[in-house]
Parts: structure tokens; C-alpha cells; sequence
């Protein structure tokens, strides 16, 4: 998988370095800056496999990765939500939950429905932090425990268990009624009179961050 940017291979090298491979940088010193300043923790091993290379990206840096063998615990036991998105259909929006839900400290991010969630335009919008948590396709039935739908017809006050499945539909055609008739809770977002809805990502990271 191509890991376009110094996001994303910082991010590759921080948590699964043995997944990265070929990284390539247009210039040592340029990398070295960049790291210094936004990752020094990664500087030593991204210069040691870096080789100097033309990268499309404005940052200079890019590489490989290898997609992991896949963590499916996560969908039966867990010690922190799971995301579990339900038909999504922007590539880059899901990819942005991705990067939302490591750092809020989600167990991982499900997909379910057509979308691949290794597909490179997801793997951008995450900036690489598919590899800081399990990310895989599933069928609704494989999921278990508190089934929390988030819905702007739910309940405001409505509490997102620790072992909870965040369930969020796409932005046009919501959840679909196979995983909301499984809802156990249906979550609200207070908004202010008159916004009807929010962006896929906005909505998972506000719904992840009031639990935290």
C-alpha cells in the first residue's frame, strides 16, 4: 500500500515498523528537518531505510506498507469503543475517522458494505494511523456487545459504553435498518437549532471525545 507524505510513514514507522518498506525521501537533510520537528522519535529509523528517491508528494517522503494481518478480537471483546461505519461512501471522510478514532483511543474502525478500508484514498485520509488500530470489513452479524447508534433523532444524554459499537451511517443514507434495528441505544449530538446534520468524521470525533 503506498504511504504518501511524512504523516503517513511516521505514523507507519511509530506503530508497525515491520510493515514499512521502500521508504524514499527526496533529500536526507530535508527529511531530517521535518523529523526533527514533527517526529524525532522516528528520525533514526526513517533515515537509516530511507534512500534518496523523486516522491510525489510536497513533503518529500513517502514508502510502503504491508497490510496486517487482521485483529478481529476486537469485535467481540474490547476495553474501548469500536467504530463501526456503516455503508460508507467518501473515501477520504472514512479514512478521516480513522485518524479521529486512534487518537481518541477507539479499539479500531469497522467498515461495513462495498468500501475496501485499506483502499490508498483511505489509507491517506487516515495519515497512516491504519496502523495504530485494527481496521477491517465486517458483516453486522460478527459484531458484538452495546449496539450505540448515533442519530440526530437519539437521546442527548445517552451514555457511549466502554465495550460500545459506535454505529454511524453514511452522510446521505444514514444507518441502515439491519444495524438499526439491532440499537440498543440511539445517541444524539446537541446541535444548535437549525444544523441538521454534521461530516462523518466531525460526528465520530465529537461522539468519541464526550465519552473520553
Amino acid at each position: 500500500m503506498p504511504l504518501e507524505g511524512f504523516h503517513a510513514v511516521k505514523h507507519a514507522l511509530r506503530f508497525a515498523p515491520a510493515l514499512v518498506s521502500d521508504v524514499r525521501v527526496t533529500s536526507y537533510d530535508r527529511a531530517r528537518a521535518l523529523a526533527e520537528r514533527l517526529a524525532p522519535d522516528v528520525l533514526a529509523e526513517l533515515l537509516s531505510r530511507a534512500t534518496v528517491d523523486e516522491v510525489g508528494h510536497h513533503t518529500g517522503v513517502a514508502a510502503v506498507g504491508t497490510v496486517p494481518a487482521e485483529d478481529r478480537s476486537v469485535l467481540t471483546a474490547r476495553s474501548a469503543p469500536l467504530v463501526l461505519l456503516d455503508a460508507p461512501r467518501s473515501s477520504g471522510n472514512a479514512g478521516a475517522v480513522i485518524r479521529v478514532a486512534a487518537a481518541a483511543g477507539a479499539s479500531g474502525v469497522a467498515f461495513v458494505g462495498t468500501l475496501d478500508p485499506w483502499h490508498p484514498t483511505v489509507l491517506r485520509g487516515s495519515a497512516g494511523l491504519h496502523y495504530a488500530l485494527p481496521v477491517l470489513r465486517v458483516e453486522p452479524g460478527q459484531v458484538t456487545g452495546p449496539v450505540v447508534l448515533l442519530d440526530a433523532d437519539g437521546d442527548p444524554d445517552a451514555e457511549l459504553p466502554t465495550d460500545g459499537v459506535l454505529v454511524v451511517g453514511s452522510e446521505r443514507g444514514g444507518v441502515g435498518e439491519e444495524l438499526r434495528s439491532r440499537a440498543d441505544v440511539v445517541l444524539a449530538l446537541p446541535m444548535r437549532a437549525g444544523v441538521s446534520s454534521l461530516n462523518l468524521a466531525t460526528a465520530v470525533a465529537a461522539a468519541l471525545y464526550r465519552r473520553r
